[in-house]
């Protein structure tokens, strides 16, 4: 399932670095800090039920979580590890120092390291909007 991203990584607040970032940045408490940062988005990205469950499959197979974890979630914490996971990308993909407009981001230089697998391949781009992939 694509996920139109774009009003969420347009939105006030989402910064990528303040959203997925490491302890070698931030210290200790990085894990704490980039928390609260995404559950302070209120961010509502995953309105419905079939994109929560595509969420849910999504997490359930990077293996990180078991199935009775994940579907006790509520959809707040469900779209903040969401908007993590997309500011994780964006970071890993794309760089820092980003653009405002999401159009004028290195998409050209994303897509060649995402066709080499040196990169998630999750997003996506259709000139107007950004699209991240819940996908196996």
């Amino acid at each position: 399932m694509q996920i139109d991203i774009t009003a969420l990584i347009t939105s006030p607040g989402f910064d990528p670095w303040d959203l997925s970032n490491s302890r070698a940045n931030l210290g200790q408490d990085a894990g704490a800090i980039t928390w609260d940062n995404c559950l302070a988005l209120n961010s509502t990205t995953l309105d419905t039920e079939e994109k929560c469950d595509a969420f849910r499959d999504f997490v359930r197979d990077s293996g990180g979580w078991t199935q009775d974890e994940i579907l006790i979630w509520p959809d707040a914490h469900l779209n903040a590890l969401f908007a993590q996971w997309v500011a994780g990308d964006i970071r890993e993909g794309l760089g820092d120092d980003l653009p405002d407009d999401p159009a004028e981001w290195p998409w050209e230089e994303y897509e060649e390291k995402a066709e080499r697998g040196s990169v998630s391949s999750n997003l996506s781009h259709d000139g107007g909007n950004v699209h991240f992939y819940l996908g196996c």
